[in-house]
C-alpha cells in the first residue's frame, strides 16, 4: 500500500501526499488498481422504481440555473486546486478540464467531507480528485473547510450547505447532480445530509463510515423511510476497521437493501485508516450517471 496516501487518510500531514512527484504517484496508482481489481465486492442492487426513474440514469432534468457572479480565482501550478470563502468556511475547489468560464456548461458537483485529523486541501488531493483522474476530471470537486484537524458536528451541515450555494453562484452547477462524500466522520456528516435532505442530491459516497453511527442504529429504518427518495448509495468499508465495526455496517446495508435503495457496496480487507484506491477506482466511478429525479 502507498504509506503516503494511508497516512493521509489518518489525516496526519497535508504535506506528506501533496508533495508525491507525479509520476511517482501516478505509478504507485497504478500498482494499487491492479490490488483493487483483486478484491471481493459484495454486490449492487439497480432497482426501477415506481416511478419509472431507473437507477443509474443520468438527468433529463433543468440543471438550474448558471452562475450569477464572476468569483476570481488562480489554481495552483500543478494540482489546480484554489480556496474560495463561502461567507461561513473556506473551501477547496478544483474545476473539471476544459472548464470554459465564460460559456460553462452545468456539471456535477462531488462535495467532499474529509475524516477527523485531516484537512479539506489533503483530502481533495487524495480522494475527491486523486491524482490518475485529474487529466480527464469531468466534474466540479469542492473539499469543505473549517475543521481541518478535527472531526465534524451534524450542525456543521449548514457550512455545507452555504459551500454548495456559493460556490454554484460562481460555476455551474448541475442542481440534480450534486454528489455527497465522506470519510469516517465526514461520511457520517454526508450519510446525515443527504438521508434528511435527499431531495437535494443525487447520491453519497462513503469510505470507512456508517449510517447507524450518526443516527443510532435503531433509527436506521425510521431515518431510510422518511427520505425523500431512495438516494443513490456507494460504499466500502474494512472488515478489520474497529472505529466502524463491520457488522454494524453490513447491518445498515441490509436495511438499505430491505428499503430498497440502490445500493452498491463492498467490504474488504483492511483496517480503518487504509484506503488504497477506493475513490478512483470504485467510488468515483459509480457517480458518473447518477441524478436526483
Amino acid at each position: 500500500m502507498n504509506t503516503s496516501r494511508c497516512l493521509a487518510a489518518l489525516g496526519l500531514s497535508a504535506a506528506l501526499s501533496l508533495s508525491v512527484s507525479a509520476e511517482a504517484e501516478g505509478a504507485a496508482a497504478d500498482e494499487l488498481f491492479r490490488e483493487l481489481v483483486e478484491e471481493e465486492e459484495l454486490g449492487a442492487l439497480e432497482p426501477l422504481f415506481s416511478d419509472g426513474f431507473e437507477s443509474g440514469n443520468a438527468s433529463v432534468w433543468n440543471p438550474g440555473p448558471g452562475p450569477t457572479q464572476n468569483c476570481p480565482f488562480t489554481p495552483a501550478p500543478g494540482t489546480g486546486f484554489f480556496t474560495l470563502n463561502s461567507g461561513l468556511t473556506d473551501y477547496v475547489v478544483r474545476l473539471p478540464v476544459g472548464y470554459d468560464v465564460e460559456n460553462p456548461t452545468p456539471r456535477r458537483l462531488l462535495v467532499a467531507l474529509h475524516g477527523c485529523g485531516d484537512t479539506a486541501l489533503n483530502f481533495a488531493g487524495w480522494a475527491a480528485a486523486p491524482f490518475v483522474l485529474r487529466p480527464t476530471l469531468d466534474y466540479i470537486v469542492i473539499s469543505i473547510g473549517g475543521r481541518d484537524g478535527q472531526c465534524w458536528n451534524l450542525a456543521d451541515a449548514t457550512w455545507v450547505d452555504a459551500a454548495i450555494a456559493d460556490v454554484s453562484s460562481c460555476f455551474y452547477v448541475h442542481q440534480k447532480e450534486i454528489v455527497l462524500a465522506g470519510f469516517s466522520s465526514g461520511g457520517g456528516l454526508a450519510y446525515k445530509m443527504a438521508t434528511d435532505d435527499a431531495a437535494a442530491f443525487a447520491g453519497v459516497l462513503i469510505e470507512n463510515s456508517s449510517l447507524s453511527s450518526v443516527v443510532g442504529s435503531g433509527n436506521v429504518d425510521a431515518v431510510l423511510g422518511a427520505a425523500a427518495w431512495k438516494i443513490h448509495i456507494g460504499h466500502t468499508a474494512r472488515t478489520g476497521d474497529d472505529v466502524y465495526p463491520i457488522a454494524s455496517v453490513q447491518a445498515d446495508w441490509t436495511k438499505m437493501l430491505n428499503h430498497a435503495f440502490p445500493l452498491q457496496s463492498r467490504a474488504i480487507p483492511g483496517e480503518h485508516g487504509d484506503v488504497a484506491t477506493d475513490w478512483e477506482g470504485f467510488l468515483i466511478p459509480l457517480m458518473a450517471t447518477w441524478a436526483a429525479p
